[in-house]
Parts: C-alpha cells; sequence; structure tokens
C-alpha cells in the first residue's frame, strides 16, 4: 500500500510537471506574442513600466518563470537515470537560472514598477546612464544563466533519449531564434517568431512529460 501510495505520488508529480511546464511555454508566447507589441519602444523606460501593460507583461512573465523552477523538475527526474552527471548539471544551471530569472520578473514588476509610479525620475536617472548599473548587471546574469542553462538541458535530453527530439530541439532553436531574428527582422517581430518557437518548445516537452508517466 505504501509503494502504490508513493507511485501514485510521484506520477501525480510529474504530470503537474509537465502541466507546468507546457503552461510555461504557452505563457511565453503570449507575453511575447501578446503584450511585448503593445509596449512603445520609444516611450521613456518610466512611462513604460508605469503603464498597465508592463504589469500584465511582467506579472505573466515571472509566473512562466515560476513554472519553469517548478518544471524543470519533473524533466530533469524522469531522465535522470538516463542523463548521467552532464545531465545532472544542466538541470542545476537551468533551475538555478529560471530561480534567477523569476527573481528579475518580480523586480521588474515590484520595484521598477513602484519606482515609476513614485519617483520617475530617478528610475530615467538609472536607465540613461551611459555605465552599466547593477540592475543591469543583474538581469545580465539571470538571462544568461537562464539561456546557458536551459539549451545545456535541451541536450541533455537530447543525448538521454527520454524524451521526443523535437521538444529539445525547438527549445534550443527558440533561444538562437530569439536573439538572431530579434537582431536583424523590423521592430519586435523577430521576438515574436523566436518566442514562438521556444514556447512550442517547452509545450512539447511538457506534453510529453505529462503523457509518458
Amino acid at each position: 500500500m505504501v509503494e502504490t501510495d508513493g507511485l501514485r505520488a510521484k506520477t501525480s508529480f510529474l504530470q503537474g510537471s509537465g502541466a507546468a511546464v507546457a503552461a510555461a511555454g504557452v505563457l511565453t508566447v503570449l507575453v511575447n506574442g501578446g503584450f511585448t507589441p503593445l509596449i512603445d519602444a520609444d516611450a521613456p523606460f518610466a512611462e513604460t513600466a508605469a503603464s498597465g501593460v508592463f504589469f500584465w507583461r511582467q506579472g505573466f512573465s515571472a509566473v512562466a518563470a515560476l513554472l519553469l523552477l517548478l518544471g524543470s523538475v519533473g524533466l530533469h527526474l524522469h531522465q535522470a537515470e538516463y542523463s548521467g552527471r552532464f545531465g545532472s548539471a544542466a538541470f542545476v544551471i537551468a533551475f538555478l537560472g529560471s530561480a534567477l530569472l523569476l527573481a528579475n520578473e518580480w523586480t521588474q514588476l515590484f520595484v521598477m514598477r513602484d519606482l515609476a509610479n513614485r519617483v520617475p525620475e530617478v528610475l530615467e536617472a538609472l536607465e540613461s546612464s551611459d555605465d552599466l548599473s547593477l540592475s543591469d548587471v543583474g538581469a545580465m546574469v539571470a538571462f544568461g544563466v537562464f539561456t546557458l542553462g536551459w539549451i545545456a538541458f535541451a541536450i541533455s535530453m537530447i543525448r538521454a533519449g527520454v524524451y521526443s527530439r523535437k521538444g529539445p530541439i525547438l527549445v534550443i532553436v527558440g533561444f538562437f531564434a530569439v536573439s538572431i531574428l530579434a537582431a536583424v527582422l523590423p521592430d519586435v517581430l523577430g521576438l515574436i517568431i523566436g518566442s514562438v518557437v521556444l514556447g512550442s518548445g517547452w509545450i512539447v516537452l511538457g506534453r510529453g512529460l505529462h503523457k509518458a508517466v
């Protein structure tokens, strides 16, 4: 009976993890396909941070990061027997990157928005400086570790062969597409396309885990 209850709990956890990753993929597409185009790129940052669009964008981004943080645990547990030390190291980096991204989105949602509403001149002075601020460095570290971790985690999934290759390949392509297409396509079109690819990868991975257990 104890064994059966433990198995059911593990199955439930893994299915929940799959649903979390898939939901994060949907939110990634929603955030960058629905909310990002509504933000005026030419407006002062303080004005943008005080807007309702910014609030909802950062709020959904924070939820997506939280879902990836939780869902990555299930993704790793399901393949840990086959992914080896590389898979374990990649998971740790992806988990840490998701945690840092969540912290960054949380700061943007509450701290930056509060500054924009109360002392916009301080936020504008911070954003208009030619020197890198600590907030800039923090954001760069968060996105860098997040990107590196999830690319490595996706590679470990391809190597382990537990999940369909389609999901991790889309995740890897999506991260590169976001950077490359955003630089060569006008406005936010590149970001939208790259995010759709990336989000689709997480959706495929999440659905795959949910169905596998």
